[in-house]
């Protein structure tokens, strides 16, 4: 399989200032795998064309509740896929608890955090600086997009609709920096204290809800960790591979670019992140 370069090979390797929840998750899980998708802008589309129709129809999905929030028919979609049809009825059937408020549907929230870049370390160096060299920082801008968001008198819930085959469980939800992220970046845009988010994973296939509470330790503990990712991306000279025969490794699509053999495609992943994060 050859991979695709989205972008000329003479482009200079693009600084980042945007970090999504997909960054991270990468960064945590392979250095390398990062340096291929953000810095070397390298995509493998064909390595999987089932996966890939999951995350469409996952997507369609996404769209067909957003129209329903709006007001507007969903059936023409919904009856272009019978999986649609299925999780329509589910959720109006089996609908998650929600709170009562204002309601936002793919909702966007940024957020900037500065990052002390040591002295030692010349502007050059680093592929992620600021151009806003004289005040000795880097900056990045943190990026969500909520598929649900309701902001009510004194709470605020964030939704978001899952369509994985399988179920995930909880701790790694928890865990994953799509929860940690989002909750974290709407503590710090509103009013509301961390005890007063919570953050719902909603499972078209069994229509069931993952409820995850938050709390203000959790709050100071992502912004900890938070700064030495983000300081270690700033000051990355070298992406390392993982060891091989990483289980990370086995359906990652830049399996056969690390020299660890082609790509196992028989199955996919119970990975969180079914609907790709919007990279900006």
């Amino acid at each position: 399989m050859v991979l695709q370069e989205r972008k000329s090979a003479m482009t200079a390797i693009p600084t980042i200032t945007s970090i999504s929840q997909g960054h991270l998750n990468i960064w945590e899980t392979c250095q390398r795998k990062y340096q291929y998708s953000f810095l070397e802008d390298l995509s493998l589309p064909e390595a999987d064309l089932q996966l890939t129709e999951k995350l469409l129809l996952g997507s369609h999905f996404h769209l067909l509740m957003q129209q329903k929030e709006l007001g507007l028919d969903v059936l023409p979609l919904a009856n272009s896929d019978l999986n649609l049809q299925l999780w329509l009825s589910a959720f109006e059937n089996q609908p998650p608890e929600m709170i009562d408020g204002d309601r936002l549907c793919e909702h966007r929230r940024t957020l900037e955090m500065s990052i002390e870049r040591p002295v030692e370390m010349p502007v050059e160096m680093s592929t992620h600086h600021s151009q806003n060299h004289d005040r000795g920082q880097g900056h990045f801008v943190l990026t969500t997009i909520y598929d649900f968001l309701i902001l009510g008198d004194r709470k605020a819930q964030i939704l978001d609709w899952k369509t994985h085959q399988v179920a995930i469980a909880f701790d790694k939800l928890r865990h994953n920096w799509q929860t940690r992220l989002y909750l974290y970046v709407l503590a710090k845009t509103t009013s509301y204290k961390p005890e007063q988010l919570s953050m719902t994973y909603w499972f078209a296939n069994t229509a069931e809800s993952v409820i995850i509470d938050y709390s203000q330790v959790e709050q100071d503990q992502t912004e900890k960790k938070l700064q030495q990712i983000l300081k270690a991306i700033a000051q990355a000279q070298n992406y390392p591979k993982l060891v091989i025969d990483s289980p990370d490794c086995k359906y990652c699509e830049f399996r056969d670019r690390c020299d660890r053999g082609n790509i196992s495609i028989s199955s996919s992943p119970s990975n969180i992140a079914d609907i790709p994060e919007i990279i900006v």
